[in-house]
């Protein structure tokens, strides 16, 4: 099968395309002719880290999401139809083999079947970043009528954290570049702050919830409500150390928002696509032959929505 991987760990360089041996799905699994996948921040951390301990030995196939048509059953396998439109994610961080490739063998209880009206793109660009915004809003409470500020509010996890966090009833607001401020507000943002001319943490505003989707904000204790919520979906050391804390004394509280793919996670999500609340940005598609420019993209950072590599 053709495969966009890494032949080392180390910078874009490492990265080819070229033939791997095509994967066959064991007892449990499933093989997805991959049809769409998308690329997240954690497939170049992954590549750059040259953790083999976590992520396995190269040639290294990268991607966690992917969409694409049932191809063939594992043993023990049933209630899923070869051919099937299914869309899901591989454990790529844990050896096991990416999604940027023709091919990738999962367990079958990690995909679903793709919700109608979606294309196979639109499809393989939400579950790392829907189900991570998911989940890291579900810790934040209620939030009819509730105060949300969105950081990195266009990005992967942002663009929908803000349709997520709106569809359940918040008032947000989203901290975006002026140049995608209308995108932000298309999205269910009822006021954007501009990022290039106003820290938002020291403003006098205060928030029931900061939503980090970029990642590293510094605990916003200012900016919080006496009971507020700091979500973050890569939180700083200091920020991981005094989660405890938080929890134990009560008032400003911390939330590590992360990948959660339970089954009643991706109904909730499905629910949500139904109803026209939540809808992915595809922002750049590249072919699976222009895979390195797709990571480049990425990596650039200022893309709206996800990056998405079309395989099939």
């Amino acid at each position: 099968m053709k495969a966009f991987f890494a032949t080392r760990y180390g910078g874009p360089g490492v990265m080819r395309l070229g033939e791997l041996p095509d994967p066959s799905p064991g007892a449990g699994e499933v093989l997805v002719a991959v049809k769409a996948a998308s690329v997240n921040p954690v497939d170049w951390k992954v590549r750059n880290s040259g953790n083999r301990l976590v992520s396995g030995r190269p040639p290294k196939v990268l991607g966690t999401d992917f969409s694409g048509l049932v191809a063939a059953l594992g043993a023990g396998v049933s209630g899923i139809a070869v051919g099937s439109a299914v869309y899901g994610t591989t454990r790529m961080m844990f050896g096991a083999q990416g999604s940027h490739a023709e091919q990738v063998a999962v367990p079958a209880k990690r995909i679903v079947p793709v919700p109608a009206g979606l294309s196979f793109e639109e499809a393989a660009a939400l579950p790392v970043a829907a189900l991570t915004a998911l989940n890291g809003l579900r810790q934040c409470g209620e939030l009819q009528g509730k105060a949300v500020v969105v950081v990195g509010a266009t990005g992967g996890v942002g663009h929908l954290a803000v349709q997520i966090a709106r569809a359940r009833g918040a008032r947000v607001t989203a901290v975006s570049s002026a140049r995608n401020a209308d995108r932000a507000r298309a999205l269910g943002a009822e006021d954007v702050v501009d990022y290039g001319r106003e820290d938002f943490t020291r403003g006098n505003r205060r928030w029931d919830v900061v939503f980090d989707a970029h990642g590293g904000l510094a605990f916003p204790g200012a900016v919080l409500s006496e009971r507020g919520v700091f979500a973050t979906t890569v939180p700083r050391v200091a920020t991981v150390l005094g989660l405890l804390w938080h929890r134990l004394a009560g008032g400003r509280q911390i939330a590590l928002a992360n990948l959660r793919d339970r089954p009643e996670d991706y109904a909730e999500l499905s629910r949500l696509l139904a109803s026209g609340a939540v809808r992915p940005v595809v922002g750049r598609v590249f072919p699976l032959e222009q895979a390195a420019e797709a990571f480049a993209a990425l990596e650039a950072g200022g893309i709206v929505g996800k990056v998405v590599i079309r395989v099939g």
